[in-house]
């Protein structure tokens, strides 16, 4: 004979379900997130070498410069705009250049867009810190090229006109097509160098 759950129990199966729910729509987008800031380096490479987004497809910025950029798409070209957006399961993100902020949505409806707030329940690894730090600087730095058709003259203060929530980068150099930049966390320092923004630990060349 089965025995019937309690009442109690009932009831909590919708709250158990909506916060297994929530945790993985929260991981999906994420994920989509992580896809997007693979491929925005390439995509301020390209713009560097064309002085302009026109033309830019994921094939063109895999062919030239990541063979390893995950699915995106791109749309809206212009010499100063574009969009370009990830998917990772159900989760939609994009980013529309000269704009710095990730939304949650699609550049076919980017009215409808969100701002994408970065989740809070985890506490980062301090090891994976300064990479993550280094890579959420990269928006405002091409949207930085993109005001000055240089990066000479970028600093931190410049950088956070743009984008408010910047971490505590150090510009090493801005030249008018180069720049590198790095972060020390707990003892360990990052650097990255551009128009690709490639990371690696250490600190940036003399």
């Amino acid at each position: 004979m089965r025995r019937a759950l309690p009442l109690a129990a009932l009831a909590l199966i919708p709250l158990v379900l909506g916060a297994c729910g929530s945790q993985h729509r929260k991981y999906e987008q994420a994920k989509a997130v992580q896809n997007l800031n693979l491929a925005l380096p390439a995509l301020m490479a390209y713009w560097a070498d064309h002085n302009s987004y026109a033309g830019a497809t994921p094939t063109k910025l895999r062919n030239a410069y990541d063979p390893s950029i995950p699915e995106i798409s791109i749309s809206g070209t212009s010499k100063k705009a574009v969009c370009i957006e990830a998917v990772y399961g159900s989760a939609h993100v994009f980013v529309s250049i000269p704009s710095s902020e990730i939304m949650l949505g699609s550049c076919a409806d980017q009215d409808a867009g969100r701002p994408y707030d970065q989740p809070a329940a985890e506490e980062p690894s301090r090891s994976d810190e300064s990479p993550s730090s280094l890579r959420a600087s990269i928006p405002a730095i091409e949207a930085y090229w993109q005001d000055h058709s240089s990066y000479s003259g970028m600093t931190l203060p410049k950088l956070r006109a743009i984008d408010a929530g910047l971490p505590d980068i150090k510009i090493v150099s801005a030249k008018k097509r180069t720049f590198c930049i790095e972060i020390t966390v707990d003892g360990v320092s990052s650097f990255a160098r551009g128009p690709m923004g490639e990371i690696e630990q250490g600190h940036c060349p003399a």
